[in-house]
C-alpha cells in the first residue's frame, strides 16, 4: 500500500508539499498541486491521519546556518581557480531551496556572529568540519551539523559516506589489478578527510598493500613540494581527499610532463563542477552535496516540530563518477 512519501517521491516534492496540497493549504503552484494530484492518482494513495496532522506542521522559521570564518573565506573568493567554493555553495543551495519550500528565513553567519549577535532562531544548521565552539555545541537550540559528525556527541547529522566511497574506488582499482595506490588527503581532524582517509587504509590492508599517504595543505605549493617524493614511489594511481587537491596534483604532474593517465591514474573525491572540465576531465567519488544540504533542512524543521526527537546520523551514500583521468574509459 503505497504511503506519503511514495506519493513525494514520485511527485519530486517534499512530504510537507504533500500534505499542503492534500489539505489545501499553505502556497504551492498549480504545477506542483497537478504533479501531486498526478501522483497520488497513479499511486492510489488513501490520506492517513498522520498525512492530515502534517498539514499542521507550523512554517516560517528562522534557521540559522552557521559557518566557521574559513568556508566564509573560500565563498567569499573572487577566483575559484581550483572550484573550493563549490563544494559548501552546492550544500548551501539545497538548504536555500528546502527553506524555501518549508517557508523559512535562512540566515547565514559565522560562528562568532552567532555568538556575539545572540541571534533568536528556531533551529540552526552547523555547515563544515571546522571545529566548532562549545557555546554551539551545548547551546539549547535545535540543531543539525551537516558534513560533519562528532563522536561521543549526540547531535543529528547529516554526512556522506566518506568511508565506503574511499573503499570502493580503491577497491576498484585494486581489482583492475593496480597495487601502487597513494593517497594524498588533507588535514585529518577534518571529519570527511579522517574517514576517506580510513577507508584507503582498509581497502589497501585488506589486499594486503601497503598504504602510503601524504597530508598537504590545499595549496599548490605544497603539492609541488612533494610531487617529486610522490613519483619517487612510482604510482599507479593517486587517490585525493577533494578535487581541489586533484586538480593540483594535475596540474604539478603536467609540469613534470607525467601524462595522465598514462603514466599516472588520479581520482578526486566530491564532483565538485570543475572536475568535469580539466584535461583530462577528472574521475571521482560523487557527493551528493545538494541532498545533504536538502535532507539537513527538512530535518531541522522536523526538530523544531517536535518530530522524531532522539538524535540519528543519515549518512548518504556517493557514487564512483569515472572519466579520462583513470584508464576505466
Amino acid at each position: 500500500m503505497a504511503n506519503i512519501e511514495d506519493v513525494a517521491k514520485l511527485a519530486n516534492v517534499s512530504i510537507a508539499t504533500v500534505s499542503r496540497v492534500l489539505n489545501n493549504k499553505g502556497k504551492y503552484s498549480e504545477k506542483t498541486k497537478i504533479k501531486v494530484l498526478k501522483a497520488i492518482e497513479e499511486l492510489n494513495y488513501k490520506p492517513s491521519s498522520q498525512a492530515k496532522h502534517l498539514a499542521k506542521v507550523k512554517y516560517g522559521f528562522k534557521i540559522g546556518v552557521l559557518i566557521s570564518s574559513r568556508i566564509k573565506n573560500i565563498l567569499e573568493k573572487k577566483r575559484n581557480e581550483y572550484g573550493e567554493m563549490d563544494f559548501y555553495s552546492t550544500v548551501l543551495k539545497g538548504i536555500y531551496d528546502g527553506a524555501n519550500e518549508n517557508k523559512a528565513e535562512i540566515i547565514l553567519m559565522t560562528f562568532e556572529e552567532f555568538i556575539n549577535k545572540k541571534k533568536e532562531c528556531d533551529g540552526i544548521l552547523v555547515l563544515g568540519s571546522d571545529k566548532i565552539p562549545d557555546y554551539i555545541l551545548n547551546c539549547n537550540i535545535h540543531k543539525v551539523l551537516v558534513d560533519n559528525y562528532i563522536v561521543g556527541k549526540k547531535i543529528n547529522a547529516i554526512i556522506s559516506n566518506g568511508f565506503d566511497g574511499a573503499y570502493y574506488v580503491v577497491d576498484k582499482m585494486i581489482k583492475r589489478n593496480y597495487k601502487r595506490i597513494i593517497h594524498i588527503h588533507g588535514p585529518l581532524e577534518f571529519y570527511g578527510f579522517r574517514r576517506r582517509f580510513e577507508g584507503y587504509e582498509l581497502a589497501m590492508k585488506q589486499n594486503n598493500l601497503l598504504p602510503i599517504t601524504y597530508e598537504v595543505a590545499e595549496t599548490q605549493e605544497s603539492i609541488n613540494y612533494i610531487i617529486d617524493l610522490i613519483l619517487a614511489k612510482k604510482p599507479e594511481v593517486v587517490f585525493t581527499s577533494n578535487d581541489p587537491i586533484a586538480i593540483m596534483v594535475l596540474n604539478a604532474l603536467k609540469s613534470k610532463n607525467v601524462k595522465v593517465p598514462e603514466n599516472v591514474q588520479i581520482i578526486g573525491f566530491d564532483d565538485i563542477v570543475f572536475s568535469a572540465s580539466t584535461e583530462p576531465s577528472l574521475s571521482t567519488v560523487k557527493v551528493f552535496k545538494y541532498e545533504m544540504g536538502n535532507v539537513a533542512l527538512e530535518r531541522v524543521i522536523e526538530l523544531i516540530n517536535g518530530k522524531n526527537l532522539h538524535p540519528y546520523v543519515t549518512s548518504l551514500f556517493t557514487e564512483f563518477i569515472e572519466r579520462k583521468s583513470t584508464k576505466g574509459v
